[in-house]
């Protein structure tokens, strides 16, 4: 059952979960399914089943502790301009929070480079994608990191069987106003349509420029050569997933005049690559954002990737935000098969582009509406790790949102129920999706209103006790049940199946890239602490807990240095020859130790 020790909790979830946790190694084949809908009324209810729900000669499928087949069957966090440090600190916590695949922002070289902490760099995400070049970043060239750090990310990764997405940028390079710069775009041929975007042309659309960038012509074999040697630069980094901005603005094979290979030789290469000298099949996916174009079709890419479904998100958001049901029940409007769809309920473009579309949604409503799409059939689905402002800093971390017990929950409940049969409905202004069969059953509950607890009838569900994962607390189903609501959210899951699921809240929230683990009550530890350029000063903690964590600002260092219960700031010694500047020179004394942990480096002389 339920614990209050954070230690038992992880060893259980280990125990529990260990089959849930293995990492993606091949693609999955596309399913038959398609999902039908009917209108959002107080009433509507629809259901979708493939033969991976379905039961043999009336036997109840019991294959909830299935390995995980392919990144299309994860929740992926997108650790939306995360250093890739920052990233590497957190993969326990984030391995907790039931996220199996993490998306990095775009890591080709950049304008501006390194300077992420200059203020005048504040809501300027975009710089990331104006790319120098078709490669990986190296010293110096990237706001987030390096190649090593890239590598050593995706090495640490593996442990915990997390995928890393990479950004890929492929559709332009950098440039402004129609002044090019003249050693990026000599590199490369261009298109030579002079045109912005636009959905009304479908050469305007794959020709035409981005945000007036100019565009590459994606069809000549230099630029596809060129893409293809940045992928497999990435798998031999330890890439797993490959998501591609602005991915309708390269034509298919089915465009007619404009078309061209790209992505089936770009693509083919990559997985060629990757079979061969890694074992295993990429996973791709494109941003096709609201329609692909005039004439043009999302299935032109299905065939080579997944793609995203805003459209999909933007009702689902809208209709929560609005407290109502309406559009809860829509059909996919992309038409594609859900096996094949990146779903979500806001993405960095919603919450930081001009429109600013769910900036000012509130974290509640965003969660809400991220529960109802990450438990869907068969789907993907990405939750935006907001900052603390859309104006934030470039490489700033909010630790609220991605670790929310609801949305902890849904991933859970995503892993158990991805295969299974959905069964949607509207019932006293709450969604239902009723998964799976039998006694192994789940429920989905998502109140449009802001009530604390719902009396519903969630037919489907077989006479038996249920546990709400977001909470822990139990139910006994029979018949008409009032059901507590936290945020507006319940996930029921038959309690022998939620025996041994932690609860969220007891999760430890780290929020540095120096964590002790193992302590106990006859240590204490002492964090040392320097601004740049100045001499330091000691904080000491003493706790009985399996981890201590310390911030790590953008000016500010701290290093921790164990000691025995009775120690004290006076008997830590330092040699005055030895002033601390960073890590890599720091220095111990005596039996003072340095915990080694991260990227935090000890030298003896």
């Amino acid at each position: 059952m339920y614990h209050n020790s954070l230690m038992k909790s992880k060893l259980l979830l280990l125990t529990a979960v260990c089959l849930l946790l293995m990492g993606c190694t091949t693609s999955r084949d596309a399913s038959s399914n398609s999902d039908s809908s009917s209108s959002g009324s107080q009433s509507s209810s629809e259901s979708s089943s493939g033969s991976s729900s379905s039961s043999s000669e009336g036997q109840e499928d019991t294959d909830y502790n299935r390995p995980i087949k392919s990144i299309q069957d994860t929740t992926i966090l997108h650790a939306w301009n995360w250093k890739l440090n920052d990233i590497k600190s957190r993969l326990k916590q984030i391995d907790d929070a039931g996220y199996k695949s993490i998306q990095i922002s775009p890591m080709q070289p950049k304008v501006d480079k390194t300077n992420y902490a200059d203020q005048s760099t504040k809501s300027q995400w975009w710089k990331l994608y104006q790319p120098l070049d078709f490669k990986v970043a190296g010293n110096n060239e990237n706001f987030l990191g390096t190649k090593d750090e890239l590598t050593s990310l995706c090495t640490e990764a593996k442990k915990y069987n997390i995928n890393i997405i990479v950004d890929i940028v492929s559709n332009h390079l950098s440039g402004s106003n129609g002044v090019y710069n003249s050693q990026v775009y000599t590199q490369y041929p261009l298109h030579t349509y002079n045109g912005n975007t636009d959905d009304n042309s479908a050469q305007a659309t794959v020709q035409g420029r981005v945000g007036g960038l100019p565009d590459v012509d994606t069809s000549t074999t230099q630029v596809q050569t060129a893409v293809s040697n940045m992928l497999k630069e990435y798998i031999d980094c330890g890439i797993k997933g490959f998501r591609f901005d602005t991915a309708k603005h390269i034509e298919t094979p089915d465009d007619g005049t404009y078309a061209s290979n790209f992505w089936p030789t770009v693509l083919g290469a990559c997985t060629s690559y990757a079979q061969s000298s890694k074992g295993y099949t990429p996973y791709y996916y494109g941003e096709i954002l609201y329609q692909c174009g005039q004439g043009r079709k999302f299935s032109s890419y299905t065939p080579y990737m997944s793609i995203t479904d805003n459209v999909s998100g933007q009702r689902v958001i809208t209709a929560i935000d609005n407290e109502t049901t309406n559009n809860l029940m829509s059909n996919y409007p992309t038409g594609v098969d859900p096996t094949k769809l990146v779903l979500w309920a806001e993405s960095h473009d919603t919450y930081a582009n001009d429109e600013k579309e769910t900036t000012d949604i509130s974290q509640e409503n965003v969660n809400k509406a991220f529960v109802i799409q990450n438990t869907r059939k068969d789907a993907a689905s990405l939750y935006l790790a907001r900052p603390d402002s859309w104006t934030s800093q470039i490489c700033s971390i909010s630790e609220a949102g991605w670790l929310d017990k609801e949305v902890v929950a849904s991933n859970y409940f995503h892993r158990l129920y991805n295969e299974k049969a959905e069964n949607r409905s509207i019932n006293n202004s709450c969604y239902i999706n009723l998964r799976g069969a039998g006694n192994y059953a789940g429920a989905v509950i998502v109140d449009t209103d802001t009530r604390n607890s719902v009396n519903l009838n969630i037919s489907g569900l077989a006479n038996q006790k249920y546990t709400d994962i977001v909470t822990g607390t139990e139910y006994t189903i029979n018949g008409s049940t009032n059901i507590a609501l936290t945020n507006g959210c319940a996930l029921l899951v038959p309690s022998f199946l939620a025996t041994d699921i932690p609860i969220p809240e007891e999760s430890e929230s780290y929020t540095s890239s120096v964590v002790l683990l193992g302590t106990n009550s006859t240590k204490k530890y002492f964090a040392y602490h320097w601004m740049d350029g100045q001499n330091g000063s000691f904080m000491a903690f003493s706790k009985d807990k399996d981890g201590l964590g310390v911030k790590l600002n953008n000016n500010e260092n701290y290093i921790i240095i164990e000691g025995t219960s009775d120690a004290n700031a006076s008997n830590i010694y330092w040699s005055n020859q030895y002033f601390i500047r960073q890590t890599n020179d720091l220095k111990y004394y005596s039996t003072q130790q340095i915990i080694n942990y991260s990227d935090i480096v000890w030298k003896t002389s």
